[in-house]
């Protein structure tokens, strides 16, 4: 009898088996989390660019119409834009614009948003 019992097969896994999995998953997970986090910090800064290029053509048209007060909180009082926008890359930061003749530049803290800076691809340097 003792003989038969060794070789049946037996079903399920083994505790070293589990935890090399878990173990798996745990270090697939950090390594999604750590893109995601990225995504979401680039998709951020995107939007802060995309609201940057708003204001600018708001300003410019403000000064088009002869009013040289640009700032976000001026070009809603004068119907420009429907509200204030908020930054989303930057805490506690806000939208600050300045126009300079014809030209308007939209700055986050001492960041330019807009005209936004062109970036130096690494890959062909």
């Amino acid at each position: 009898m003792r003989l038969l019992k060794s070789k049946t097969k037996r079903r399920g896994f083994t505790l070293i088996e589990m935890v090399i999995v878990i173990t798996i998953i745990g270090i697939l997970s950090s390594i999604a989390v750590t893109k995601y986090s990225k995504v979401q910090e680039n998709a951020k800064k995107n939007a802060d660019y995309a609201t940057a290029s708003n204001l600018a053509t708001a300003a410019m048209i403000s000064i088009s119409d002869g009013n040289t007060e640009v700032q976000p909180t001026n070009l809603q009082s004068n119907g420009y834009i429907q509200f204030v926008p908020v930054t989303k890359s930057v805490k506690d930061g806000s939208f600050n614009v300045t126009a300079q003749g014809d030209s308007v530049t939209v700055k986050i803290g001492s960041k330019t948003f807009y005209p936004k800076p062109e970036e130096t691809d690494s890959k062909t340097n």
